[in-house]
């Protein structure tokens, strides 16, 4: 088929190069014969007088025009405003999984016997100034089990930075550098109101080239990979180990996201943290380093449509577990109700209902809006802090 459509696409351009030669008429003119082959084809003029205007055929050749036909957006005002913004992070760090370099070699023995420590492996990363005091954010998986971090700006400087805080769950992390100076730091926008759609640019170090710039859409939101506090947005714009943690931005100069994963095998499917869940937990990773999250106890999926009332306000989530020592059992919750508000907000779906309730502080008094049998109950629920999740196995072993 390939060799087919190759053929037939050749066929015209063939013609062109043998058939557009000029013949002579009796007057000594030349013409074009009929003119259908040809690269420009003259026109008698028209009523007037006047010639009329070269018209750009199947055949023909397609006229410039003064000024694009279509106005497409430069990022370079853009790009070079908030590019000192954006931070290289480099760090030496243990790898477990690592695999030796004397592997396989007569030397294996004397560098990897067993008991020996992990070997420790260079790495790095991208990150983005939030405040000028020299706070960082990036992802956890950037800087977990670093045992030093270096940061470089984008006009050189090297700082060595320390960890603040890290949460696993969400792969955020917040780095701190001593610049003795203000640095350039980027303004955080609201996710909530980017659009599928909506122009973006990325930032970051892909592979160790700094200061690299790529530009795509958001293509979609609320993507779900693997965690139960995955809210993902989905981007285009080229996005290559090295960029993770470097921010996604819109076109206002804000940051709407934070670079993380991509699909290996995929072109153009990358994965960014709404910026919106990064300012919900920067103060808990700025006072404790960690994240303290709250826990209802309830194992939730997709509610059917039919089983919501039109009235409830939201989809739900629909219980189909009840933790027996939680506090969702302790507030009445049973296994069918449907989950639809907590605290005032909407439970749009079930994956949304873990991000809501890891968002309140352990001991919050909340009000529970439940569907139950068709009819709303609003229940109150003392939200109690995440256990441990060795310790929820064990529990219903």
């Amino acid at each position: 088929m390939r060799a087919t459509s190759l053929s037939f696409w050749l066929l015209p351009f063939v013609a062109l190069a043998g058939c557009d030669r000029p013949t002579t008429g009796a007057a000594g003119a030349s013409s074009s014969e009929s003119g259908r082959d040809g690269a420009v084809t003259q026109a008698p003029p028209d009523q007037s007088g006047n010639a009329p205007q070269q018209q750009a055929g199947a055949r023909g050749t397609i006229p410039a025009t003064p000024a694009p036909a279509v106005a497409l957006p430069s990022f370079a005002d853009l790009a070079d405003r908030l590019e000192p913004a954006v931070v290289n992070i480099q760090v030496v760090m243990v790898d477990p999984s690592a695999r030796s370099p004397y592997e396989g070699t007569p030397w294996e023995y004397f560098f990897r016997r067993p008991g020996a420590p992990p070997p420790v492996i260079q790495a790095a990363g991208s990150g983005f100034v939030i405040s000028p005091d020299g706070l960082i954010l990036t992802n956890n998986h950037v800087v977990e089990n670093a045992r030093s971090v270096k940061v470089t700006t984008s006009s050189g400087e090297q700082y060595p930075a320390k960890v603040r805080g890290r949460d696993p769950l969400t792969d955020l992390a917040l780095v701190k550098v001593d610049a003795k100076k203000q640095l350039v730091a980027a303004s955080l926008g609201d996710s909530d109101a980017a659009r599928v759609g909506d122009w973006v640019i990325a930032i970051g170090n892909p592979f160790g080239l700094e200061g690299t710039v790529t530009a795509g859409i958001i293509s979609a939101k609320g993507r779900v990979i693997a965690g139960p506090y995955d809210d993902f947005l989905q981007t285009d714009a080229a996005i290559n180990p090295g960029n993770s943690g470097g921010p996604l931005f819109g076109l206002r100069g804000e940051v709407v996201g934070i670079n993380t994963a991509i699909i290996a095998q995929a072109q153009g499917v990358g994965f960014a943290i709404p910026i919106n869940l990064a300012k919900e937990l920067l103060p808990q990773l700025k006072e404790d380093g960690r994240i303290t999250r709250g826990w209802l106890g309830v194992a939730v999926r997709p509610a059917p449509p039919e089983m919501a009332p039109a009235g409830a306000g939201a989809k739900g989530a629909l219980v189909v577990g009840v933790d027996p020592e939680g506090p969702a059992a302790k507030a009445g919750v049973k296994p069918g109700d449907i989950l639809v508000a907590i605290q005032g907000r909407p439970i749009d779906d079930s994956n949304r209902l873990p991000r809501l309730v890891a968002t309140l502080k352990p001991g919050t008094t909340a009000e529970l809006k439940v569907i139950r049998d068709g009819q709303v109950k609003t229940l109150t629920v003392t939200v109690e802090k995440m256990p441990d999740p060795a310790r929820l196995v064990a529990r219903h072993r």
